[in-house]
């Protein structure tokens, strides 16, 4: 089971690092302007893979522009990426990215519980674009928590599932035992509401491991 660090501003990388995680998200939409020979100097040296993500006000973060725009603060960091994650809305360089060998998280972000069935269809638009589909979602209920569970279960693979908020947050612990490709942690400060800190995931981990 992965484990990816959302990292909301540089000074957090170390602490990432030191606490054993997997993958690094980068947040662009909350780390603010980062000059390209910082880039260089931090992104070119770091030993694990790397998400950057500039996630749109629309699906939980802060990025309010256009694609063009999205596009244009997101390119300089191509070249160290492993991953990208790109919504819906951006699909339109998702060639141009895998074109560049790197992998597309296609993600959406939405504060409703789909049913079954538009999980369903959610995830073909999803695989349309991208090679990981991320669909992240809002449970109002325990079945709605089951429903995600056997959704992710039956899904193929891979797939990242995953939750908004803080109700029901112990599913962002579930979904990766069910066979979600990675959970989402933080090291000090949250990304989005409902994170666990990455010291819980590996206690977690070692319980579930352990018995």
């Amino acid at each position: 089971m992965r484990c990816a660090v959302s990292v909301p501003d540089l000074a957090h990388l170390a602490f990432a690092l030191s606490a054993g995680t997997d993958i690094i998200e980068i947040r662009l939409d909350l780390t603010g302007n980062i000059p390209e020979q910082t880039s260089h100097e931090v992104f070119s040296e770091l030993p694990v893979p790397l998400i950057f993500t500039l996630r749109s006000t629309a699906e939980g973060g802060s990025f309010a522009g256009s694609p063009g725009k999205w596009w244009e603060n997101l390119r300089p960091f191509l070249p160290y990426a492993t991953y990208i994650d790109v919504e819906e809305r951006f699909a339109q360089f998702a060639p141009r990215i895998r074109e560049m060998g790197k992998t597309v998280i296609s993600s959406l972000h939405t504060g409703t519980m789909p049913d079954p069935h538009a999980l369903v269809s959610l995830e073909a638009r999803l695989r349309s674009f991208g090679d990981i589909p991320k669909i992240v979602v809002a449970p109002r209920t325990e079945e709605d928590v089951l429903a995600l569970l056997s959704f992710t279960h039956r899904a193929e693979r891979p797939i990242i599932t995953s939750i908004m908020g803080t109700g029901f947050r112990y599913a962002r612990l579930l979904l990766p035992l069910f066979g979600s490709y990675l959970v989402f942690c933080h090291c000090g400060t949250a990304a989005s509401p409902g994170q666990y800190h990455i010291r819980e995931w590996r206690e977690f981990c070692r319980l579930v491991r352990d018995h």
